[in-house]
């Protein structure tokens, strides 16, 4: 993902509404008006920009880790989470949809980390290629099943038992996913912690620090 500041519209079209106003209803005869309407707009200008502020939004790239098998992974992931968020839009249910959307940021995390460090791919080439691709079944599925989707389905029992279930199935998937974060962030400070050591033992091995050396609490 890439981060684009992009700049309202509005200032400079106030700012332009207002020099034509003030160029139509006055008389511009010299250079001293001429100037005072420019700055007039200037302000203007300024004075909007309080309101209108620049908006950060994020741009999707393609993914480039340099490896293909990662980028893969991270272009089919992109893809279902998609999925999960249209899927999601279709069921007006809010405690369901509210499970839906922390299932959905734990993805959008899980993405960010492979990114970021695409060995990871191994790791979670199980929740990207199979948790999260049966996630969008599962929400297509209970979307069909929403009020309106058909008058026949909405009634059944069978459609009732299927949406009970989904709704215990999806908060089990939103409890794998942040369980694999937690993993994830249990590993990450292992390793650091298990560079420490080795720098630790090197220093002392090349006589760069006493042996005796303790960090102190």
């Amino acid at each position: 993902m890439k981060q684009v500041r992009r700049k309202s519209p509005f200032p400079f079209l106030i700012a332009g509404v207002l020099s034509l106003s003030y160029g139509i209803t006055a008389s511009i005869h010299t250079v001293g008006q001429y100037i005072s309407m420019l700055f007039l707009a200037f302000m203007a200008y300024w004075f909007c920009r309080i309101f209108f502020r620049d908006r950060i939004i994020e741009i999707e790239t393609a993914p480039n880790t340099g490896d293909d098998t990662a980028n893969q992974l991270i272009t089919e992931t992109r893809e279902a989470i998609r999925k999960v968020r249209a899927a999601n839009d279709a069921i007006p249910d809010v405690r369901v949809s509210k499970t839906i959307d922390s299932i959905e940021n734990h993805a959008r995390e899980l993405l960010h980390r492979l990114e970021e460090n695409p060995s990871l791919g191994s790791q979670l080439r199980t929740f990207m290629r199979y948790y999260l691709p049966t996630t969008v079944k599962i929400l297509d599925a209970r979307a069909k099943l929403e009020p309106g989707a058909g008058a026949s389905v909405s009634i059944s029992r069978e459609a009732m038992q299927t949406r009970d279930r989904t709704e215990r199935m999806l908060t089990l998937i939103d409890e794998a996913f942040r369980n694999q974060l937690n993993a994830l962030e249990k590993n990450r400070y292992l390793d650091v912690q298990v560079e420490m050591d080795v720098l630790e033992g090197m220093l002392k091995a090349n006589g760069m620090v006493s042996s005796s050396t303790r960090p102190s609490n």
